[in-house]
């Protein structure tokens, strides 16, 4: 399945893209919503929808109520980031309605060794998510392969590199075992460096 990343748009663009994808993430960082805006995208749709809210520009307090707002409303995934300061209370909020969570580590600067990744691993696990998300940047092949190499032990995985050297591996995530795939669509923005656009992903798809 690929999941398409809403983000730096309108509330009315963000609505009207929806009826293009099968799934989607909705960036509320960068695309403005109020309270009610909020509950309609999550309330009224028709796919699975991914709540996400960047760090950055609010304060934590606002990243928490729009996440919350979102989770009340039928969102069917809330990502949340491993050092996000409200962590505990919004797994909490996501257990109350059946949202699934996706567990988060990002490091945009590099991919860490096997040891370390297996702590990061571990430490995941112990919060009982229901799906690990690990995004690394890639300098080499070698860091593409080495996450793609934790698919071997680990389900519910969503593990894939960023950057032009890393976007094989969000290709090859799928037949890996990992649910879905991000991409950007086809006339917005990407989300991260190296996410392929939804027409870019189902060409190499069919290579």
């Amino acid at each position: 399945m690929i999941c398409t990343c809403l983000s730096k748009c309108d509330f009315e663009t963000c609505l009207q893209a929806l009826a293009a994808c099968e799934m989607a993430e909705i960036r509320l960082d960068t695309i403005p919503c109020n309270t009610a805006q909020t509950v309609q995208l999550f309330g009224q749709a028709k796919i699975p929808l991914i709540a996400t809210f960047r760090p950055g520009g609010v304060s934590d307090a606002a990243r928490f109520e729009a996440l919350q707002t979102a989770i009340n409303a039928g969102a069917a995934y809330v990502d949340i980031e491993t050092d996000a300061p409200y962590l505990a209370a919004l797994m909490q909020a996501a257990r109350k309605t059946k949202c699934k969570i996706i567990l988060s580590y990002h490091d945009f600067e590099r991919t860490p060794d096997n040891g370390e990744l297996q702590r990061i691993v571990a430490q995941m696990h112990a919060l009982q998510p229901d799906f690990l998300k690990i995004a690394t940047c890639a300098h080499s092949i070698a860091d593409a392969e080495r996450i793609l190499s934790l698919y071997a032990t680990e389900k519910n995985l969503l593990a894939f590199c960023m950057g032009k050297t890393g976007q094989y591996s969000r290709i090859k995530s799928l037949s890996l075992g990992a649910p879905f795939i991000y991409a950007a669509p086809d006339n917005g923005a990407a989300t991260a460096d190296g996410q392929l656009t939804v027409s870019e992903l189902r060409m190499r798809n069919q290579e």
